[in-house]
């Protein structure tokens, strides 16, 4: 085969990749004299001088938005009698129901962290919110699986169709990246979400390329689920043993002349892969460098402990949702997926992550206006957010900076975004008024009928008003972007700068009397959080979707870089 199209791959599978070199390091040794070695290892040092790391925690389920970074301030009328006429005091419209013992303990009004206002939620968050942008006005969605598939590929029109086939243009934001940072690690983008999870929707109706597609991008791109430590090592275990004979023979032609294919393509991805497999070779090997074990990894005691991993949270979990089959989202608790993160990407083998929490609609109770008075409030997502946020991203945190790059003098928080999300906020209230408009196709002329709907009146329903935060170190720490107004319980717009649109109350949230609001002004949502999770981590989001890498069509919220 002629070195051109032996390169080129044209009827061969493209360029030999990182692990094609693995198997066949397996299979023969390393080729090659120390020279053609220099040179490989030169040709990639570029990418080990511009390490870059990013994190993707998602909330799955929709958190209580005004007990986090939305926070408003009411009464708790949960704690109210159930009231067995039609204009209680306050009105059935005009009443708030805030989770069970709101306004005593930890359950306090907004508070303020530095320059951070948030919600009791957010306490046990507080000694991150130093190095934390919050962004207060964001839109997430009211329909679970088109939000969340939203995080993943931004927000652009034509809209993203949920069942449609994927197109090579689009990419997920964890594809984006690992595109422009991952082509010399085994598994650079690995995730444990499972986008169908939740049974909102009918698994036989999004074959393999439709709603979130894994393989999209080159392939050291492609999604690769985390699932649990056990398969994990198992896989790294595996990674020599992943080539063919046509791709051997394709790299015994390679390595026959592999010092004027290094010299006359130096810059290729064939030359850039086999560095990458050296490294790493050497890492499984014990030729040099930091030793990788698969059978040890995620077996530290020590680190387990700082991450208060046990047993039982290895184990993945199942859930039947809406009458659909028990799903399982195949991983582990978010403490393991935190420890497994931080062994991966310390290792050099990964550098793109989707953490999401193991359970299936856990923020989701959708509890009618009669459980919440008899519960004496709102379901409280406390426990949740501790366990699976809080603790583990805090110990996450603590080792990233603690824990030097190479010989940098730098940490590997130093090179490392995240960003902290969820699909949607919750309301705490219900409208009645439909029940007694008659031309409402809700309208119930009998009173008794009217009490049945209101007391049986979903208030936890899904709520566009929400929230995303940044943290790491190119992020403005202890800054918040954006507020609530605390008569419309909506997002205040926003200016190109971060600051509040000025046509607007900065407290009520209402719109000025005579102004109107500012055509440069706007309030965030999936599609900011993408492009800027990006921007933050040295990409140019209008760059990438010219050249074919993307589709999300929103502009960055740079206001939150350093």
């Amino acid at each position: 085969m002629k070195r051109r199209s032996f390169l080129a791959g044209a009827a061969a599978g493209g360029a030999i990749s990182m692990l094609d070199w693995l198997g066949y390091f397996r299979s023969f040794g390393v080729p090659g004299t120390a020279r053609s070695l220099g040179m490989a290892q030169a040709v990639a040092q570029t990418v080990a001088n511009d390490p870059h790391f990013l994190i993707v925690w998602f909330q799955e389920g929709g958190w209580d938005g005004y007990c986090m970074f939305n926070p408003l301030d009411t009464p708790n009328h949960a704690a109210m009698t159930i009231a067995q006429v039609l204009h209680p005091s306050p009105d059935w419209g005009d009443q708030r129901y805030r989770p069970r013992g709101y306004g005593t303990g930890l359950e306090t009004p907004p508070s303020m962290t530095g320059n951070i206002q948030h919600g009791y939620l957010a306490n046990d968050g507080a000694g991150l919110m130093a190095d934390m942008a919050v962004v207060s006005s964001h839109s997430g969605s009211a329909f679970h699986s088109g939000s969340r598939l939203a995080y993943h590929y931004g927000m652009y029109s034509p809209g993203l169709a949920l069942a449609g086939q994927r197109g090579p243009t689009e990419r997920t934001v964890t594809q984006a990246f690992a595109e422009a940072y991952g082509a010399k690690l085994p598994v650079a983008n690995v995730s444990w979400h499972r986008w169908l999870s939740d049974g909102e929707l009918d698994e036989s109706s999004y074959p393999e390329g439709t709603g979130y597609y894994e393989k999209l991008g080159p392939a050291y791109a492609h999604t690769q689920y985390g699932t649990t430590p056990a398969q994990m090592r198992d896989r790294l275990a595996s990674l020599g043993a992943v080539t063919n004979g046509a791709r051997s023979a394709r790299i015994r032609t390679f390595v026959d002349n592999l010092h004027n294919n290094f010299l006359a393509d130096k810059h290729s991805e064939s030359v850039a892969a086999f560095d990458s497999a050296v490294q790493v070779h050497r890492q499984l090997t014990g030729g040099s460098g930091v030793v990788i074990t698969p059978a040890q990894l995620f077996t530290d005691p020590t680190l387990r402990s700082q991450f208060g991993v046990t047993v039982a949270d290895e184990l993945t979990t199942a859930t039947s949702v809406n009458g659909n089959p028990a799903r399982s989202k195949n991983s582990p608790n978010t403490n393991v997926q935190a420890l497994m993160t931080f062994e991966m990407m310390t290792k050099g083998l990964s550098n793109a992550f989707w953490i999401e929490n193991r359970q299936v609609r856990g923020f989701d109770t959708h509890r009618d206006r009669s459980s919440i008075l008899t519960n004496k409030g709102q379901t409280d997502q406390l426990s949740m957010m501790q366990r699976d946020l809080w603790a583990p991203l805090t110990a996450l945190v603590t080792r990233l900076k603690a824990t030097q790059y190479g010989t940098s003098g730098k940490s590997y928080w130093d090179y490392t975004v995240i960003m902290l999300a969820s699909e949607m906020g919750r309301t705490l209230k219900g409208d009645v008024s439909s029940f007694f408009d008659p031309s409402s196709p809700d309208y119930k002329p009998a009173d008794a009928d009217k009490l049945v709907e209101i007391l049986a009146q979903d208030c936890c329903q899904h709520w566009e008003t929400s929230s995303v935060a940044f943290l790491g170190g190119p992020v403005k720490g202890n800054s918040q972007f954006g507020r609530i107004g605390t008569m419309t319980m909506s997002a205040i717009p926003m200016m190109p700068d971060g600051t509040l649109d000025p046509a607007y109350d900065a407290n009520t949230g209402l719109l000025k009397s005579g102004l109107t609001k500012s055509p440069s002004s706007f309030i965030s949502d999936a599609g900011h959080a993408y492009s800027t999770a990006l921007a933050l981590s040295g990409l140019d989001p209008v760059a990438l979707k010219a050249a074919g890498k993307g589709k999300n069509s929103r502009p960055p919220m740079n206001f939150v870089k350093k």
